[in-house]
């Protein structure tokens, strides 16, 4: 291994300090900065903030603030010894992360079972435990938006659960590659796979629901990789050292940290250039020169990113998320104007953070777990695994405590057929006069998640929808007669209704429903193309009544088509009858009750006359 070691003393990269942890490198107080922008902007996203419509993306502004400073620690761990322990690595990571994350799980899971009793989360906390809930939410069909009607306060977990995969396989990726091809090939292996994310994200992406392609670990590697990348290929030593070069990178950095402000503004996680177009890759190389210019590249975006409050606020990003989307759903109906609730989730989640920053992060951070267990006599590698078997103990326990007595949920869609409504039983279904089928073909969870209703024989009307339209489709076929077709599936969006449209359009004749748009924004062009895929039979565009950003912006959209198009395209304003009878939606204020599933269907028969 000298061999590498001199390659990498070769390149002259920044003096490291002599520290007591092996794994650790000079702190950049402008990288706070940055993690408490993309905290905030995560935050705000969940509150539903009109203005941080692309806080999402500030998941992988961390994506690619992890790379780069996981591999400045390889790098700094392999120029000091020569080699780099993964083991001890994963372990120090474990440390390090472990005990906040089963704090909050275990916290959650008492203080809901305790509060506001859900559905069974023991499936979510488990797999949030095992850094697995990623790809739980990924094969229990859970799209990411879909988060009305009892969401899990565990939803949130799936990014940590990517960071933590990367975190086992890139050091053997990095000491692999390194070892055979030298630490700037290692950068390229980087990027390269970095654009092979990319490509499977687009791979993956379906307009129905953008799940598979927004939690999977393989399309949402990109940011990761891109920051790792950063890591191998900049050099900060010498960038201090060239005036020019820090006015190079504090107009860069200033470029792309406006860029970046915007896009955590404007992005929608609806958008199908998103996931077509790199759309996580283009946010992730933006995040690499800020990152890089607040390293010190560029002393004015390092000394803005640095500022006191936004730096601390920095330093409790980790507690901020774990804490703030459990806080946000066991408030969800508090009787009280939106900016008050708001204002009481902020405050509990900075109450709840700071005391999770100073009694446990910050200890932890310091060696006081390892102090603890030294003083057992136990050693640095047995620290790691009392601390992760200890915590699955506890966990256990807590589960247990907190199981209902019935049998686990299935790992399906958040609101599925007749879970809408607690209040109420779902209408029944009258047997001898429907035949429902599963376009997947298979499990009972698919089947919750997405079904055909069709009152046989097959008819002209066509209702394409999603939970909404599943929950009422006994209604909507009572009403519209026989032969209406009722396709509905959880968490559908508006993309693929063309392409839905346009296939039963070119074996129908009849006429055409699509309720869409509760689950994201709507984008003219879908409609439109909807409206051509329809090919002058009678449409109907429902409008949607749901307390989210985009309600009125998504019926100004519809309206707008229906018309531009005349009397063969018709608009249902759902949230203008909702206005008039509250009673007519559920307690998540989105799925009708009985009243509302008849009233609905009643609208819709009323604009096809």
């Amino acid at each position: 291994m000298a061999t590498l070691e001199g390659a990498l003393e070769a390149a002259r990269p920044v003096r490291i300090r002599p520290v007591r942890n092996p794994f650790a490198v000079p702190h950049a107080p402008g990288l706070d900065g940055l993690r408490a922008i993309a905290v905030l902007a995560v935050v705000a996203y969940h509150l539903d903030l009109g203005w941080a419509g692309g806080g999402f993306l500030g998941v992988e502004v961390f994506f690619t603030l992890s790379g780069f400073l996981i591999t400045q620690l390889l790098v700094a761990e392999l120029r000091r010894h020569g080699r780099v322990g993964v083991r001890a690595f994963a372990l120090a990571r474990a440390r390090r992360l472990v005990p906040a994350l089963v704090a909050a799980v275990l916290g959650t899971l008492l203080v809901f079972a305790l509060v506001r009793p859900v559905a069974d989360l023991r499936a979510d906390a488990l797999f949030s435990l095992l850094y697995l809930q990623n790809w739980h939410l990924l094969i229990g069909g859970v799209p990411y938006a879909e988060s009305f009607s009892t969401p899990s306060p565990f939803l949130h977990m799936w990014s940590l659960s990517v960071e933590a995969q990367l975190y086992l396989l890139w050091p053997l990726l990095f000491c692999g590659v390194l070892a055979v091809l030298g630490r700037r090939r290692v950068a390229a292996a980087a990027l390269l796979l970095a654009a092979v994310s990319a490509v499977l994200c687009a791979w993956q992406f379906d307009p129905d629901t953008t799940g598979p392609a927004y939690y999977a670990t393989d399309s949402r590697a990109a940011g990761f990789l891109v920051g790792a990348a950063t890591a191998l290929l900049w050099l900060p030593g010498a960038w201090r050292r060239a005036r020019r070069g820090a006015v190079v990178f504090d107009v860069l950095g200033v470029a792309a940290l406006v860029a970046l402000l915007l896009a955590l503004g404007t992005a929608s996680e609806f958008a199908a250039d998103l996931y077509l177009h790199g759309g996580f890759l283009r946010t992730a190389l933006v995040t690499a020169v800020v990152l890089v210019a607040a390293t010190g590249a560029g002393p004015a975006v390092s000394g803005l990113l640095s500022v006191a409050p936004l730096a601390a606020l920095g330093r409790r990003s980790y507690g901020i998320y774990l804490y703030h989307w459990p806080i946000i759903v066991l408030t969800r109906d508090l009787p009280a104007s939106s900016w008050v609730v708001n204002a009481v989730r902020v405050a509990a989640t900075l109450v709840v953070t700071e005391a999770s920053y100073r009694w446990l992060e910050t200890p932890i951070r310091r060696g006081a777990l390892r102090r603890a267990l030294a003083r057992a006599r136990v050693g640095r590698v047995g620290a790691g695994v009392v601390a992760v078997v200890g915590a699955a103990l506890v966990a256990s326990a807590v589960l247990a405590l907190t199981a209902p007595a019935g049998p686990l949920r299935p790992p399906a869609a958040p609101v599925a057929a007749g879970e809408q409504q607690r209040d109420e039983p779902p209408a029944p279904t009258p047997a001898p006069a429907l035949d429902i089928g599963v376009a997947s073909g298979a499990a009972d969870a698919a089947a919750a998640a997405s079904r055909v209703v069709t009152a046989a024989p097959l008819g002209p009307a066509y209702v394409l929808g999603d939970s909404i339209s599943l929950g009422s489709a006994d209604a909507l076929v009572a009403a519209l007669g026989p032969g209406t077709t009722v396709d509905a599936k959880v968490g559908r969006q508006y993309a693929g209704a063309p392409a839905a449209v346009r296939t039963w359009a070119a074996a129908h004749d009849g006429p055409i429903v699509v309720a869409l748009g509760a689950n994201g924004t709507v984008e003219p062009e879908d409609v439109e193309s909807v409206v051509r895929s329809a090919d002058g039979r009678p449409l109907v565009l429902v409008g949607v009544s749901v307390p989210r950003r985009w309600q009125d912006g998504n019926n100004a959209v519809l309206r707008a088509a229906a018309a531009q198009h005349g009397p063969s395209v018709r608009f249902v304003d759902w949230a203008a009858v909702v206005a008039g009878d509250p009673g007519l939606l559920g307690p998540d204020h989105v799925h009708p009750t009985a009243r509302g599933r008849t009233a609905l269907a009643e609208a819709v028969r009323a604009a096809l006359g």
